[in-house]
């Protein structure tokens, strides 16, 4: 006769110890791995090539050659692509956390014998009831609602001290699990977790060994039989470093969203600056990237301009921050995982800090994962030292300018012809 609480089979459990921090899988498919915020907010700019794959993977990016910059210029005029046909194939969201609708977050508030609660659980609630969920209720045009469910009213009391979870950053897979699994049968099997999308375990404040916020989506039963297929375990940098972006963040790895900085080596805002919370969490430019919003759904197929033939298109952009039923992405498909890709960024809503406002380029690949660089911002302005070090810095200026082109190296290049009424013209030639 089984228990009538299994938090995780044994078979699943062997496969869980198996795998690396970042798995095989694609960054935009659903992966068995755990994401770790980084807290380290450290701007100091290491040189980089946003053209080039990340060290260690296989990126099919081509490389930037010296005949890149020669390409005849094309002088055909062709309609852009029905976007449909730009859609990554990968992009399945199986196993995501609903990104449309009503996402439902069920919250267990913890303590320890060795750091006991110093709150109420409505103190820690109300810190992050509202701000999370206006976030995405303005990055997502009124798509998304968030909705917490404290599961219990009082704190629960885990089993183990707060030291014995080995909680830090590089937390294996096995002890996460062991976490949440504590964390699940100290609220037993009287509470109903039906209809959670999302378990989020929140520690006491001021419990310094659980340290991190940290995503999972391992499949984890709750004693009431519950089936929870995303969980996140957040830390004190909740509290004391980035926030509540922390639960946009993390909950962003929920819906299927991949880390945008280095897990090993360089400085969080190596890729991206600024731009995208997935990045640096106190960002400049924190709004999701259109490329993000795209697979959120929360930009619609007929909103992205696919330029998928050589020759010359002109578009019309609507910045990202502003809801609308205009354009609000260019895509150039270089194959079918590897995208060079136009916004508008401007300084309103969420973004009202940023420094640098234009049309945006970057990459995507589908095939690298999450902390090897899925996304790099093409910098327009090179060392010009950005803005706003403690904020992203040198690449916090890269969207180009009207009447400004690029040659992105990549057979693309892309002219601001003009600014209309906040939207932005942009021809782009594609040469091969």
């Amino acid at each position: 006769m089984r228990s009538a609480v299994y938090f995780l089979a044994p078979a699943l459990f062997a496969a869980v110890n198996a795998l690396p921090f970042a798995n095989g899988a694609g960054c935009y498919q659903p992966v068995v791995t755990t994401y770790v915020t980084k807290s380290d907010s450290s701007t100091t700019q290491a040189p980089t090539t946003t053209y080039l794959p990340p060290p260690g993977t296989t990126s099919l990016i081509p490389t930037k050659n010296s005949t890149s910059t020669s390409l005849p210029h094309s002088s055909s005029t062709i309609l852009p692509t029905p976007s449909a046909s730009c859609r990554p194939p990968s992009w399945t969201r199986d196993g995501d956390a609903p990104s449309t609708g009503t996402l439902r977050a069920g919250i267990v508030f913890v303590d320890f014998a060795d750091s006991p609660a110093n709150t109420t659980v409505k103190e820690l609630y109300d810190f992050i009831a509202m701000a999370p969920a206006e976030l995405y209720k303005e990055m997502s045009y009124g798509k998304l609602n968030l909705e917490l469910v404290p599961m219990l009213d009082h704190f629960t009391r885990m089993p183990g001290m707060s030291t014995s979870y080995n909680y830090s950053r590089g937390l294996s897979n096995e002890a996460h699990v062991h976490y949440i699994n504590d964390a699940l049968t100290t609220v037993g099997p009287s509470v109903s977790f039906k209809g959670i999308d999302v378990l989020y375990v929140i520690p006491a404040k001021y419990a310094d060994e659980i340290s991190t916020s940290t995503a999972t989506k391992i499949d984890i039963t709750a004693a009431d039989g519950t089936i929870i297929g995303n969980t996140i375990t957040y830390g004190q940098d909740l509290y004391n470093v980035w926030g509540t972006k922390t639960v946009n963040h993390e909950t962003g790895h929920a819906m299927g969203l991949p880390d945008l900085y280095p897990y090993v080596g360089g400085t969080t805002p190596q890729w991206v600056g600024g731009f995208d919370l997935m990045g640096l969490i106190g960002g400049i430019s924190p709004d999701y990237l259109a490329w993000h919003k795209w697979y959120l759904g929360w930009i619609e197929d007929n909103q992205v301009e696919c330029v998928a033939d050589a020759g010359k298109t002109t578009h019309r952009i609507s910045p990202i921050e502003v809801a609308g039923t205009n354009s609000k992405l260019v895509a150039v498909p270089l194959n079918s995982t590897v995208y060079v890709l136009a916004e508008v960024r401007s300084n309103q809503g969420i973004n009202k800090g940023a420094c640098g406002v234009g049309v945006l380029l970057y990459t995507a690949d589908t095939t690298v994962y999450g902390g090897s660089g899925p996304i790099r911002v093409i910098d327009s302005t090179p060392s010009s030292g950005g803005c706003d070090i403690n904020k992203g810095g040198e690449l916090n200026d890269a969207p180009l300018a009207v009447n400004k082109s690029w040659d992105t190296g990549l057979g693309v290049v892309f002219k601001v012809t003009a600014e209309e009424s906040g939207d932005y013209i942009l021809e782009v030639d594609r040469r091969m």
